[in-house]
């Protein structure tokens, strides 16, 4: 393809995202683990099987179907996209259209103004990205089992790479749904284990986290005290400076004097990722972006904290270790 076409072509490249979200939304490679025609699988779901016949074509000539004859499967590739799979990107999938999508499509507010689209009042949402979530349950479900999906992958190695052996007890900040503290827990099982989370994110939990205690509060607000280590991971990337300043200051209060803070972040300066667009995203959504590990230890210095190491913990993420002091 020439150089023309290639860029007429990426015009529509968010078509492919799109029909895969939807078919995640449908449920189509749970169905479809099963061979079946357009037919049976339109007419299982009530849907349309004239469009439905589009979609999952569609589906098979960007390498998420499998088709013999006239039968469609899911693959190797979109079994990961199944709910029941262990290792399930389902929702992480679907996160990105929606309320994302229709934020993006608002770039050019932020670009202008400085601001988050998200929170455009003539426009769109007109409030931050996560009142928003706090005040739409169905949202706020959605996006917490995508990020549950991501730590549940991005932390299962955090447990060998630092040694919590010396921790008498564990605070996870804004942990979601507490893929963070399973992993701990695994490793150490006597380790004593907090999960602090909004009261409607806790109220959301449907599954048995009795192995770890459940706490609930506004990290702007106060951080309870009592543990002698706070992880605070990838918090800080979605708020401005004042507001992560805020955070760090309440950890600090929170922590007794050599207590250890774990901040983990997709620090810049520390990986080979090009980190542009997902800042850019985070402009987007919550005025923010993504910050270099000096400017994440600029933060906490401020706040009172002594840096010790850092510790990379995959190829996006690191850990920065600070001391209370």
């Amino acid at each position: 393809m020439d150089t023309k076409n290639q860029l007429k072509s990426f015009f529509t490249e968010h078509w492919k995202y799109i029909a895969v979200s939807t078919a995640c939304e449908f449920g189509v490679f749970d169905a479809l683990i099963e061979s079946k025609t357009s037919k049976q699988f339109a007419e299982q779901l009530g849907i349309n099987e004239e469009k439905t016949s589009l979609l999952l074509n569609a589906l098979v000539s960007i390498g998420f179907l499998d088709k013999k004859e006239d039968y469609y499967t899911t693959n190797e590739l979109s079994v990961f996209l199944t709910e029941k799979h262990p290792d399930s990107l389902r929702y992480a999938c679907m996160n990105w259209s929606g309320i994302h999508l229709t934020a993006w499509q608002n770039l050019r507010y932020t670009i202008a103004t400085g601001k988050s689209a998200f929170e455009d009042e003539y426009y769109f949402f007109n409030q931050p990205f996560f009142e928003y979530l706090n005040e739409n349950p169905s949202e706020r479900k959605f996006y917490q089992k995508a990020m549950n999906e991501y730590a549940r992958d991005d932390y299962k190695t955090l447990p060998d790479l630092i040694d919590f052996s010396k921790c008498k007890s564990v605070i996870d900040v804004g942990g979601g749904y507490g893929a963070l503290l399973k992993h701990l827990k695994k490793k150490y099982p006597n380790l004593n284990c907090t999960l602090f989370e909004q009261l409607n994110v806790l109220g959301d939990i449907c599954l048995d986290y009795e192995f770890f205690n459940q706490t609930h509060g506004d990290f702007f607000e106060e951080i309870p005290k009592g543990s002698d280590t706070i992880i605070l991971a990838r918090i800080l990337h979605d708020w401005n400076y004042n507001k992560a300043l805020k955070i760090l200051n309440n950890c600090y209060d929170a922590l007794p004097d050599n207590g250890s803070l774990f901040i983990i972040e997709n620090c810049t300066d520390k990986t080979n990722i090009d980190l542009s667009l997902l800042s850019l995203n985070m402009s987007v959504m919550c005025e923010s972006f993504e910050r270099s590990s000096t400017e994440y230890i600029s933060l906490a210095n401020e706040a009172g904290f002594q840096f010790e190491d850092d510790v990379k913990l995959n190829e996006l993420q690191t850990v920065l270790r600070f001391i209370k002091k």
